[in-house]
């Protein structure tokens, strides 16, 4: 179980939250759902504080793209096979965002970027930890 953990692309989940919003919606209503305020509060200096839904959706996503770079440190076949699933990820996104209205907003346009940068961040850092490999050996 913990295997197939570790190579599931922990962006899928952003997705999925934004595809069980945005696919139960008419298109034309999701930008006004993610515009609605999903924590606010007023800071000492007064200022009225709001993160929205569409911008807890980024959130969520930028603190598992840091999770997804820590993970891909690691050159094991379990991360080759991780990075994979991210790059399919990252293009049936970019489908979507395409191809269906629902998903033409910036905030899932932002999580689709955080799925290329994931997928791009595992190449580099394994190309890099694979070349110190050979290198020692």
């Amino acid at each position: 179980m913990g295997a197939l953990f570790r190579m599931t692309p922990l962006l899928l989940f952003p997705m999925l939250l934004y595809a069980a919003v945005a696919l139960t919606m008419d298109p034309g209503n999701v930008t006004n759902s993610l515009n609605q305020p999903f924590f606010e509060t007023f800071l000492p200096s007064g200022a009225h504080f709001v993160i929205t839904r569409g911008y807890g959706f980024v959130m969520l996503a930028a603190f598992l793209l840091f999770i997804e770079v820590v993970k891909s440190t690691r050159a094991t076949n379990q991360a080759l096979v991780e990075n994979g699933l991210a790059f399919a990820l990252f293009t049936f996104s970019f489908i979507l965002f395409l191809l269906n209205a629902a998903f033409g907003t910036i905030e899932f346009a932002l999580i689709m970027i955080m799925m290329l940068i994931d997928f791009m961040a595992g190449f580099v850092v394994m190309a890099i930890a694979s070349r110190r490999d050979t290198m020692m050996a």
